[in-house]
């Protein structure tokens, strides 16, 4: 479906995108994975059948791909991350899976899908030509799906980042101080409130994504949520941590501490463990007429 003009990653991928790759193995242990009631949902809204085609934005190591495959015909991955793709590769080997190490961006389509999708990845594109480019690979009635996980409060991860103040201003001052998270019921008040435009409701449910439009692209979008709740060992919670950008950013001689101090911290006052809860995400929304620069 792509051609890609810049021979793969190149110097313009954003580099903390790209960070994940180099924890490849650990992000795929460590990352949620997605509820089949999700894509249960997603068949529906998006009107999938057994011929439909996906482009998935951002596949990492395959977690969400599955749950596509058990309901469209083909997918065509899209993920710049050399390691993460051949976790990815390795998963699938169906001739319905095809993977591009390549970025949205540079991904010149061939052809047109019935669905775009990305789970917990679409920030990551250039805010000034997301919608655009999603518009622009789906055919007429096709749809775009876009997935995240956000942590809500409530659980005693909480209260670990409380405990963990003092480790984070020794080891990373740089590292913005997580607040309390917000309960499930406001942050989906606060999505439902910009469920007009997918781009607004977006920036809402994943920050980092910047506050963007669509709706020049796409109709107003349909969201479900999923809420849940996962128990980490220790070792578990640190693993997860680390997976995470603001942790892989720091130098070895910073980060190897600081979640050794937070893994201790978890075993001398949370008993070992502590529980984190979530709210899975996802909206979706019809592409408005033609393809931008094409025809229906």
């Amino acid at each position: 479906m792509c051609t890609d003009n810049t021979g793969g990653v190149s110097d313009r991928d954003v580099p903390t995108g790209l960070l994940f790759t180099s924890v490849a193995a650990r992000y795929d242990e460590f990352r949620p994975g997605y509820q089949d009631a999700l894509f249960d949902d997603l068949a529906v809204l998006a009107e999938l059948t057994p011929t439909s085609e996906v482009l998935e934005v951002g596949c990492g190591s395959g977690q969400a791909t599955r749950g596509l495959l058990d309901r469209a015909s083909r997918v065509l991955a899209i993920e710049p991350g050399p390691a993460l793709a051949d976790l990815a590769r390795r998963r699938f080997t169906t001739e319905r899976f095809a993977l591009e190490e390549v970025r949205f961006e540079d991904c010149e389509p061939k052809e047109l899908c019935d669905l775009v999708f990305s789970a917990t990845a679409f920030h990551w594109v250039d805010p000034e030509v997301r919608w655009s480019k999603a518009a622009l690979v789906l055919r007429p009635g096709g749809h775009l799906a876009l997935v995240t996980h956000r942590t809500v409060g409530g659980a005693t991860f909480d209260d670990l980042y409380e405990a963990a103040r003092g480790l984070l201003a020794t080891y990373a001052p740089e590292m913005d101080y997580e607040p309390a998270q917000p309960s499930a019921g406001s942050l989906i008040d606060a999505i439902r409130a910009e469920s007009s435009d997918i781009g607004k409701a977006w920036f809402v449910a994943e920050s980092k994504a910047g506050d963007t439009t669509a709706a020049e692209f796409f109709g107003e979008p349909q969201v479900r949520f999923y809420p849940w709740e996962h128990r980490y060992r220790a070792s578990d919670a640190v693993g997860l941590l680390s997976t995470y950008s603001p942790y892989l950013a720091l130098p070895p001689e910073r980060s190897v501490p600081l979640l050794a101090g937070i893994e201790a911290l978890i075993h001398d006052r949370f008993g070992g463990a502590v529980t984190r809860r979530y709210l899975t995400i996802l909206a979706l929304a019809e592409r408005r007429g033609s393809p931008p620069g094409g025809t229906a």
